[in-house]
């Protein structure tokens, strides 16, 4: 090999592992990026979540509390579709896996806990008489709420 083959080799061997190089801090950066995603999104849904949640009568967990009848009943069943949506969004997210699977287990299991109260059952079943949130959906949540019962 002459010593202009010797140079012209260095040369494409640094320029290779210049370009490795920077497609690593590339590939790092996107990762990077994706963790801040997944972080406000979260973030986001957790917002929305704390805002139905805070709209809920202080004794919502009773085991003894009644949805008809309740002299808020109105205000409690607008804020009850408004948690069901919420639930189907980040129910529909997780089927379409577009949701982290460690945020869509927190999810989950909050659901699971909200489905094992009575209130969140008696409000399902109203919900569920004229709305409709297709058969899979609503089948996640009754089943839910058999396995917390």
């Amino acid at each position: 090999m002459t010593t202009s083959d010797w140079i012209a080799l260095g040369s494409a061997t640094a320029t290779f592992l210049g370009t490795l190089v920077a497609l690593v801090a590339v590939l790092l950066q996107l990762r990077k990026m994706n963790q801040q995603l997944t972080i406000q999104h979260f973030s986001d849904y957790t917002k929305r979540y704390q805002e139905v949640i805070l709209r809920f009568p202080e004794d919502i967990n009773v085991p003894t509390f009644v949805v008809k009848g309740n002299p808020g009943y109105a205000a409690l069943m607008r804020n009850m579709r408004a948690y069901f949506d919420l639930s189907f969004e980040e129910w529909y997210l997780h089927r379409r896996d577009l949701v982290d699977p460690h945020i869509w287990s927190v999810w989950r299991g909050g659901m699971q806990a909200a489905m094992s109260k009575p209130a969140f059952q008696q409000a399902w079943a109203i919900v569920k008489e004229d709305s409709s949130f297709g058969s899979d959906f609503e089948a996640f949540l009754d089943g839910l709420q058999r396995t917390s019962a």
